[in-house]
Parts: structure tokens; C-alpha cells; sequence
């Protein structure tokens, strides 16, 4: 059985399977961007963070990073507004759809494979394109470069000033945050295997709370023209890394932390080549294969913030199961979700944070006791059964 509702043209889907991207226009109505923007505004003055005021109140957005202002993503897992988003019935749909027509499930199994043209083969069991699961992600919110960097600086000068005895020295120009520098959210080696994985996620997706069409403004980048058409080969001729030890240069197999790959650049040059700027408007969704090298950009040179709500789901399989059961044990008990990459020791934490001895668990305030999932939401959530 296919999706509920048909969100996607004809024209949409063959674009997906073509370029391994698609930017879906009006996701979000005007009216439900603004009151999002709104109700993040309100989230992020419980930390201290006034959005008519990042000059000045924008250095505590550090607290809320546990990647160091890697992307400008932040953690913030359930606030209501972003929980709507991310169980919204046309962004789940059109993922069904993708599901159906991209991958290898439960409708080709039942016409025959050879009958299905560029569907994706891969490891897992075939599954119903019609349901499937929430993945619960962050927010990205990526200040203007310039104004991260004089953030930095301040920080960066009132906390020399309190070690004047420390033979540490002063740093200049230390931004709050950085881009995300291009990279897979999968490990090549092990693509095509189930070794070591905590679930499949063969398609993500972000919602745009914020226009982003110009280059170097902090926006979305990605490798189009198919990439995902040449990655196995691409696996299979990818550079080893060199590296010098001992006054020997070797050559050892590119390095994957968790389900991150970064994408060198010096052998994978012809990837990085080939990153560009994805434009997208405030209300789109994004969705991109797996299997695309993407990033974010190196500058923003806007005068305004970029802001994304990150917010896919993931096809109904065992392994997926078993994350989501776990998941919602984390949202129900007020749990980081145990995927993300946080970084639990606190003399490892984020080189900005004001005491580096207090660590604040600011994940109880995200949850509103009184929000009530949707029916669909329910069944996302694995809260009710499909």
C-alpha cells in the first residue's frame, strides 16, 4: 500500500531520483513559519538568548551546543513547535512517497524487482512504504559569521582576563560557531552492510524557517547530478587517507566517527569540486539521499540568521524499531536522545562555556508536559501502534 496522500508531482519524484536532492516549496505556510519563529523566540529566552538581541545575548547560544558551534546546530530535541514540524502529515508523506518510489520495500517485492528501475537494493528487510517512525534531531541556527566572531572575541577576552596566570595563550578571532564542513552521515565502508548500525535513515530532510538563496550565506550545499547513482563505485576507488608516522608515509582506510564521514580535501578533491549552494526559501523542505556529501557554508555573510528545523523519519524495519522504543524512553523520561553526538564529559565541553565545572541540564525546560501528539504524531512517536 502506498501513501495516504499524494503530496509530491510526478515531476518532483523523478527529480529526487535523479539529482539525490529535492527542495519541496510551501511545507510550512507563511502563517505556520512565523508563529515557529515565534515559539523558537520563546525557547531560546529560557537560555537567555533574545533573538532582537544576538549582539548581546548571543554568546549563551553556546550552551545549547554540543559540537562547539560546529553548523550553528543546536540542541533542542522537543520544543512543541518543532515536535509539529517534524510529525506534520505532508512532510511525512512525501518522505512515503520518496520511500516508495527510491527504495527497495514491500511494493516491488510484491511486482518483482526487475520490474523497478533505479530502486535502491540495500541490507535490511523490505518494509511498508505507507508507515513508518520520527527521528528526533536538532535545530540549526547559524548566526552571521561576522557577528560569531566578535561574540568569540568578547568571550574569548573576558576569560583571559581571568587567567592572567595561565601560560594558555589569548586567541583571536575565536567564533561561537563554524560551518559544517562537508561530509556523509553514513560510513561508505559499511554503507551496504548492517555492521554497527543504531538504524537506517536513507533519506534526510530539513524544514527552512528562513530564506537562504544566496551562496555564503550559512545555507545548505550538497553534491547534485546523481551522486548517489556512483557511490558504490565511488567506495570502491575512494583514496586511502596518507598520513606520516614516524617518518613514514602510509596510507590507512579514511577515517568514520559514529555515522559521520568527512570528506578530505585532499583525497576526495573531486567531491569537494563539486559541493554548491542549494537554494531554498523559508516554508521548503529539503530532502536529500543518504548517500549525498552535503555541508553547510563556510561563511555567512547575511546580515540576519539562518534557521532550520532538522526533521526526517525512518522506514518501518527491526532496527528502526528498537531505536524508536529507545527514543521514546528518552523523550518520555527528559533524555538528550542517545544518538546525537553529545559530549558528556565536562572538562570536554565546549571551550565557550562560562563555568567549565557546572554542567547545566537544560533538557527538562524543552518538554512541554502538556503537548499531545496527533494521531499520526502518536503513531510516529511508537506511542500507538500502526
Amino acid at each position: 500500500m502506498g501513501p495516504k496522500q499524494n503530496i509530491l508531482t510526478p515531476e518532483q519524484i523523478q527529480a529526487f531520483r535523479d539529482d539525490g536532492i529535492l527542495v519541496v516549496p510551501n511545507i510550512l505556510s507563511w502563517e505556520e513559519v512565523q508563529i515557529s519563529l515565534s515559539k523558537l523566540s520563546e525557547t531560546l529566552h529560557q537560555y537567555g538568548v533574545d533573538m532582537n538581541d544576538l549582539k548581546s545575548t548571543g554568546h549563551n547560544l553556546v550552551k545549547l551546543s554540543s559540537t562547539n558551534g560546529s553548523g550553528g546546530v543546536l540542541d533542542l530535541f522537543y520544543p512543541s513547535f518543532k515536535l509539529d514540524i517534524g510529525t506534520k502529515e505532508s512532510l511525512f508523506y512525501a518522505t512515503c512517497e520518496l520511500w516508495e518510489c527510491c527504495f527497495r520495500n514491500d511494493k516491488h517485492e510484491q511486482q518483482g524487482m526487475n520490474e523497478i528501475e533505479d530502486c535502491m537494493e540495500h541490507p535490511f528487510e523490505s518494509f511498508p512504504c505507507d508507515r513508518g517512525y520520527m527521528y528526533i534531531d536538532r535545530i540549526g541556527f547559524r548566526l552571521p559569521t561576522q557577528m560569531a566572531e566578535e561574540i568569540g572575541q568578547r568571550i574569548n577576552d573576558d576569560q583571559s582576563q581571568r587567567m592572567v596566570c595561565s601560560k594558555k595563550k589569548k586567541r583571536t578571532k575565536l567564533a561561537i560557531q563554524r560551518s559544517l564542513t562537508p561530509h556523509l552521515d553514513c560510513c561508505p565502508e559499511t554503507f551496504n552492510t548492517t555492521y554497527k548500525k543504531s538504524k537506517w535513515r536513507p533519506i534526510q530532510c530539513f524544514v527552512s524557517l528562513t530564506d537562504n538563496i544566496e551562496p555564503n550565506t550559512g545555507g545548505f550545499e550538497a553534491v547534485r547530478g546523481g551522486f548517489h547513482k556512483e557511490f558504490n563505485q565511488w567506495i570502491e576507488t575512494r583514496q586511502k587517507t596518507r598520513v606520516t608516522k614516524g617518518g613514514k608515509e602510509l596510507e590507512i582506510e579514511p577515517p568514520c566517527m559514529g555515522e559521520y564521514t568527512h570528506i578530505r580535501p585532499k583525497e576526495d578533491v573531486d567531491i569537494m569540486k563539486r559541493i554548491e549552494h542549494i537554494p531554498v526559501k523559508a516554508g521548503s523542505a529539503v530532502f536529500w539521499d543518504n548517500r549525498i556529501p552535503h555541508a553547510n557554508a563556510y561563511m555567512n555573510n547575511s546580515d540576519h540568521s539562518r534557521i532550520v528545523v532538522y526533521c526526517s523519519f525512518l522506514p518501518d524495519i527491526a532496527l528502526n524499531r528498537d531505536y524508536v522504543r529507545k527514543q521514546l524512553d528518552d523523550y518520555q523520561l527528559g533524555r538528550i536522545p542517545r544518538d546525537q553526538w553529545i559530549e558528556k564529559e565536562t572538562e570536554k565541553r565546549n571551550l565557550f562555556q562560562m563555568d567549565a565545572n557546572q554542567e547545566d541540564n537544560h533538557i527538562e525546560e524543552q518538554i512541554d508536559t502538556d503537548y499531545v501528539f496527533t494521531k499520526l504524531g502518536k503513531q510516529l512517536m511508537m506511542i500507538d501502534k500502526w
